[in-house]
């Protein structure tokens, strides 16, 4: 059943019209396969049992699922229907019908049908062309090239193999610089660096700029300038992040072929998380609303943007909103595509339920982070630092030792000298408030270079540092006070 529902929540409403008119015309009963559809489009989902008890008044059997496996086959055609490619942006029903004409004269070519398939082949090349679809061009050439080479001249022929080979370097060249963004961008996003990996992640980015200087290809320099983007943010140098994220939206209205709605909401969303990083409230909330507006509600792009609405309110101290926040996202159909993301809201929900002075229910919510004890250089010592300062607020006073104890080896164990300016100062800070017995006037007083390191170090990865130790130190009372 989780196949059908996943193909009826991306039907529309007139795709849901024209599946019942193609059930009540079937030749299979409409009772059978109608009531399973009425049934599924009715209902949140459930198991097999409760849809073959309401059809057949029995527990599932083959006959179920050959009814099951009829509706799911037709609701994949109406997906997979020509005019169903209409509803894409330009760019990917462009890429879609280049395809399926490749896979068309194909098969044209196999049944012998050479001036037809060689006609077809022809138009998307053209079509390649025109929208920088470089491995569809590479895959209709060389198709091309199988057919003409026992009837071209070697003279001919040897000047489309140099075409040919020139296509397949830039290809090459360019699925290279694709892979290397995803990695990246894959790294970036769900881990802290330290400074060796950060300056890899560096040489990977200098090296799609290469490439994408020799080959002047628009969608590997979108690409290119995302990568930019990531990194700056994670690298904390905010002002060159928002050049290349001013580059990138200039890119996507210069290039009609690159423009979509998904790709303007990602550049509102870029713009969005670099004015938050620069504390620029008000604009970072403009173009978060912007990439929202823009991202279809059901995706797990609307997710990742309303974690962003969640962070700009949280800052902005505009709980409820960053309250409702959660509890879109954990209704959300993607909510659990993710561990990490999925973990993340727990995270967020945490530090809300802290911020709101529901400690205990804040400290339950932390079970469910574990994937985010991953990043050892960022994530991970975020979620101890809250454990610890909800066991403050709760008076568990006999765990602290402990915990901070703990938070010292796994510092001093997982990360290297050169990485450790703001860990240091946190685990000095910790020792110094468990030394005066949580006194925080004292502790204030004596621990000023730490507190001047964290000041000048505030990093954790954007956005997600939503609680800080020596904030709430300061604003907090504790004994002594």
């Amino acid at each position: 059943m989780e196949l059908i529902y996943d193909i009826v929540r991306k039907l529309k409403r007139q795709e849901i019209r024209q599946v019942r008119q193609l059930i009540t015309h079937t030749a299979f009963e409409y009772d059978k396969m109608g009531k399973l559809f009425d049934l599924v489009t009715r209902y949140e989902q459930q198991d097999e049992a409760f849809y073959s008890q309401k059809i057949y008044g029995k527990d599932p059997d083959n006959i179920f699922r050959v009814t099951k496996s009829r509706l799911k086959r037709m609701l994949e055609n109406v997906l997979l229907n020509d005019k169903s490619l209409n509803s894409y942006p330009k760019p990917i029903s462009a890429r879609l019908q280049i395809r399926k004409k490749i896979l068309q004269a194909e098969i044209l070519l196999g049944r012998g049908a050479y001036l037809a398939g060689k006609n077809l082949l022809q138009q998307v090349i053209a079509q390649a062309r025109r929208h920088d679809l470089n491995d569809e061009l590479f895959q209709a050439e060389m198709l091309l090239s199988r057919t003409q080479s026992v009837r071209l001249s070697v003279r001919e022929y040897e000047q489309h193999t140099q075409r040919l080979l020139e296509l397949n370097r830039l290809r090459a060249s360019i699925q290279e610089a694709t892979i290397l963004y995803y990695s990246i961008s894959n790294l970036l996003g769900n881990q802290s660096l330290k400074p060796r990996e950060q300056e890899e992640v560096r040489q990977s980015i200098d090296r799609m700029a290469a490439i994408c200087e020799e080959t002047q290809h628009p969608p590997i320099r979108h690409l290119y300038y995302l990568a930019e983007i990531y990194y700056h943010q994670v690298a904390h140098t905010y002002e060159q992040a928002l050049a290349f994220c001013e580059s990138y939206l200039d890119l996507l209205k210069r290039e009609p072929e690159l423009r979509t709605q998904q790709r303007l909401a990602a550049a509102y969303g870029q713009l969005a998380q670099v004015h938050l990083n620069l504390q620029q409230l008000e604009e970072a909330r403009r173009y978060a609303n912007l990439a929202l507006k823009t991202f279809s509600p059901e995706e797990m792009n609307y997710l990742r943007g309303l974690e962003l609405m969640f962070v700009i309110d949280f800052h902005a101290e505009a709980l409820e909103q960053a309250e409702a926040h959660v509890s879109v996202a954990m209704a959300h159909p993607e909510f659990q595509a993710s561990r990490m993301l999925t973990a993340r809201w727990h995270y967020f929900r945490a530090c809300l339920l802290f911020k709101q002075g529901a400690f205990q229910e804040a400290y339950l919510a932390l079970n469910d982070t574990t994937p985010l004890l991953s990043d050892k250089y960022g994530l991970n010592l975020n979620i101890r630092l809250l454990e610890i300062m909800l066991l403050y607020e709760l008076e568990h006073l006999d765990m602290l030792e402990t915990k901070i104890l703990n938070m010292r080896q796994f510092v001093k164990r997982t990360q290297k000298a050169e990485a450790l300016s703001r860990p240091r100062a946190l685990i000095r800070l910790l020792s110094t408030w468990h030394k005066h017995a949580y006194d925080r006037a004292q502790t204030l007083e004596d621990a000023q270079e730490e507190l001047r390191i964290l000041q000048a170090r505030h990093h954790g990865q954007p956005g997600v540092d939503l609680i800080r130790l020596d904030t709430w130190l300061q604003k907090r009372g504790g004994h002594g006070t």
